[in-house]
């Protein structure tokens, strides 16, 4: 009887677990567990008619593996964003402070100092870097121009626009050999390189990673966030697997919530959302991550008229982390 009752509990808990995973689109949410969460840079949506590119080649710190990499093969954006940004959605389940760093390497030149770096910015209750591998050291800088008015931060040496960090590495591209030039290697602050890149979750739910382009052919494997009680040569090991995506509309427990549901679509004039929370705040951005509108929703669906937007895709979502959804919207 024992027996029968623990492989019944088993099968619940199984049950739920594999009810809540679905397969990674570039828009659910990728799902922290244990502290960590691993995600392949190439797994985000690529803005269209981008100069973002993918590549490959063999894995020199991985027998027999090879590296899917992601980089900017346009015109560099060194002081202001190039507005291609991509949109890393992510969840998490246990909230903290976390260490962020990417895997990446100087795919052109012969300089340790060029083509090294992107834009980077993660949506959370905090985001800021520190010289030492210690969430509370001091001193620590934050983005402009939040840094501006914050008397307990400082602005880092450099560039920094909108909440984005110049995040760069300097693995020298000829000098290093083949084993060292791909790295997880995350800095920011030019002159006084800061290594320690960190995000603040106050609560469990839905947060983003944004990545813009900055400097041409700087190749971008994978990116990992770590609590800051778990070791960096964990979260590193280059056999963790990417991780897994969430979606909540699965989930046992929330079967019987009704699917957000957006009609007609493609549409050229007015969209009816239903089933949405209610008083939600609905955000649209386009392809490349820009906010193209705010609405505040009272009712639990909605009628929105965008027919004076561009054709093309965009996203609408809402701010509400226990009850988050993204839906696309092709306007035609």
């Amino acid at each position: 009887m024992q027996k029968k009752n623990l492989f019944l509990i088993l099968s619940i808990v199984s049950l739920q677990l594999f009810a809540q995973t679905a397969t990674c689109d570039g828009i659910l949410p990728f799902e922290e567990k244990n502290g960590l969460l691993t995600i392949e840079m190439e797994s985000g949506i690529l803005p269209a008619n981008s100069d973002w590119k993918l590549g490959n080649e063999s894995d020199p710190n991985l027998s027999g593996s090879t590296i899917d990499y992601i980089y900017w093969d346009g015109t560099q954006s060194f002081s202001s964003l190039s507005g291609a940004a991509i949109t890393y959605n992510i969840k998490i389940n246990n909230p903290g402070t976390y260490r962020f760093a990417w895997r990446g390497r100087i795919g052109t030149g012969d300089s340790g100092g060029e083509h090294n770096d992107a834009w980077l910015k993660i949506e959370a209750d905090d985001f800021y870097a520190t010289s030492s591998n210690s969430p509370t050291a001091s001193p620590a800088l934050e983005p402009k121009p939040n840094c501006n008015s914050n008397p307990d931060r400082d602005c880092p040496e450099g560039s920094s626009t909108n909440g984005y960090f110049k995040a760069f590495m300097n693995r020298h591209p000829v000098n290093s050999t083949p084993d060292r030039k791909w790295g997880f290697v995350t800095n920011t602050n030019d002159g006084n390189s800061y290594r320690f890149i960190w995000a603040t979750f106050n609560t469990a739910g839905n947060y983003s990673i944004i990545v813009d382009a900055r400097s041409s052919f700087f190749f971008m494997d994978k990116m990992v966030l770590r609590r800051s009680n778990l070791s960096d040569s964990n979260a590193h090991n280059l056999n963790n697997p990417e991780s897994t995506c969430y979606d909540a509309s699965l989930s046992t427990k929330d079967l019987k919530k009704k699917e957000t549901k957006i009609y007609p679509n493609p549409t050229a004039g007015k969209i009816e959302i239903k089933n949405i929370p209610l008083n939600s705040n609905l955000i649209i951005t386009n392809m490349f991550g820009a906010l193209v509108r705010k609405i505040k929703s009272d009712n639990t669906s909605i009628m929105i008229d965008i027919s004076d937007l561009t054709n093309g895709v965009y996203f609408i979502s809402n701010d509400d982390k226990t009850n988050h959804f993204v839906k696309k919207i092709i306007k035609i």
